[in-house]
C-alpha cells in the first residue's frame, strides 16, 4: 500500500486503496503544464481545449493543424460573431469568397432583414458534405436578425496559364565608305 501524503494521518487502509485506484484511473498521458498550450498539447486533448475556448464548430475528423487554428481564432471569432465579417471569415477558412447582397442593395427589393449570399469557390473543392457544413456555419455566424434567402454558388475553376513572351528589338546600321571625288 502506498501512503498518500494528501490524506489525513488517521486515514484507513480502505481510503488509501480507493485513493490509489482513482489516481491510477485518472492519470494523464501528457505533461499537465502543456495541456493549456495550443501548439504543445497532444492531438488527443484538442477537443478539450476546443470546449475550453468555446469553439463553435468542431469535427473530430478534421486535421490537427486546422483544429489548432480554430482554437487560436476562437476569441477573435466570438468578437465578430453575428456580423458579415464573421461569415466572410468562416468561408475564407474553407477557401471560399463571399459577396453579400442585403435587402436595401438588391433590385428588386428583398424582404427587410434578408440577404443573398454569393459564394465563389475560387478553385476549392465543393462536395455535398462541405456544402452542408458551410450552410451550418453560415447560419451559426450570421446576424440573428438577418435571414438568408438565397445562396448562389459560383464555380470558378482554378487554372494555371503558363505564358512565355520574348521580345527582340534592334536597329541595323550600314556604314558606307567615304566617297572620294
Amino acid at each position: 500500500m502506498v501512503i498518500n501524503p494528501l490524506l489525513p494521518p488517521n486515514a484507513t487502509a480502505f481510503e488509501h486503496t480507493i485513493t490509489q485506484q482513482l489516481a491510477d484511473g485518472t492519470r494523464l498521458d501528457a505533461d499537465i503544464d502543456t495541456l493549456n498550450r495550443i501548439d504543445e498539447v497532444g492531438d488527443d486533448f484538442l477537443g478539450v481545449l476546443a470546449w475550453q475556448y468555446s469553439v463553435d464548430s468542431w469535427d473530430e475528423n478534421w486535421q490537427p493543424s486546422l483544429k489548432r487554428e480554430l482554437i487560436k481564432k476562437s476569441f477573435a471569432n466570438h468578437e465578430l460573431k453575428g456580423t458579415r465579417a464573421a461569415v466572410r471569415q468562416i468561408l475564407a477558412d474553407f477557401g471560399y469568397e463571399a459577396t453579400f447582397i442585403e435587402w436595401w442593395q438588391a433590385t428588386p427589393a428583398l424582404p427587410a432583414g434578408s440577404f443573398h449570399l454569393q459564394l465563389a469557390t475560387a478553385g476549392a473543392k465543393l462536395t455535398e458534405a462541405v456544402y452542408q457544413e458551410i450552410n451550418r456555419l453560415i447560419f451559426d455566424a450570421k446576424p440573428v436578425s438577418r435571414h438568408l434567402t438565397n445562396l448562389s454558388i459560383v464555380l470558378t475553376p482554378k487554372a494555371f496559364v503558363h505564358l512565355g513572351v520574348a521580345v527582340h528589338m534592334g536597329d541595323e546600321t550600314i556604314i558606307y565608305p567615304k566617297e572620294t571625288p
